[in-house]
């Protein structure tokens, strides 16, 4: 003990220090922990134990916090990376026709952008004003699927959001009827 003198517990919090900045470029929580295991170790000197009852605590803290803390830690931090972006994200996004949509042509109005469109071959046209469902993005093209036909659709078929979708009715925009289609 006479090595480390009155300072011990100083050199703990710098290793902790230390063990803390190293964290910061990993973010792995690793350091963190035995940046935990370094303050138990300042603390044991703290209350006057010896150099062996310190690396003891350092040891022990370290393997507690490695194996109990940092599991949680590490799920926390990872959660949500699952998360579907870009053109991934509108399959199975509903879009309403602007344009008659065929094999060839068409426009739909999908995340509040319009977009050229087309539908699966052999699928009938789908009129102005029609729900559909997008299939899957083609460059900047989206491949659209009416409602009915969800089922049918493998990529569409395993979309949660789309098991139980109201009918075709209930999910077209509410537009105001011209004075003249009012009986």
């Amino acid at each position: 003990m006479d090595d480390w003198g009155d300072k011990a517990w100083l050199i703990w919090i710098g290793a902790a220090v230390v063990l803390g900045l190293v964290e910061i470029t990993t973010l792995d929580f690793f350091f963190l922990m035995l940046a935990g295991g370094a303050l138990a170790a300042a603390g044991a000197d703290a209350l006057g134990g010896g150099l062996p009852l310190q690396v003891l605590a350092f040891a022990l803290a370290s393997g507690v916090l490695i194996g109990v803390v940092r599991p949680p830690l590490k799920a926390w931090m990872t959660r949500g990376q699952d998360t579907v972006t870009g053109t991934a994200a509108l399959v199975g996004a509903p879009a309403l026709v602007l344009e008659p949509v065929t094999e060839h042509t068409g426009l739909v109005k999908l995340a509040g952008e319009t977009w050229t469109a087309r539908i699966l071959p052999g699928g009938l046209t789908l009129e102005v004003d029609s729900p559909v469902h997008v299939v899957r993005i083609d460059g900047a093209t989206a491949v659209v699927a009416s409602n009915q036909e969800i089922p049918q659709i493998p990529e569409l078929a395993e979309i949660p959001e789309l098991a139980d979708e109201p009918s075709p009715q209930s999910e077209r925009p509410e537009r105001p009827e011209s004075p003249e289609g009012r009986q």
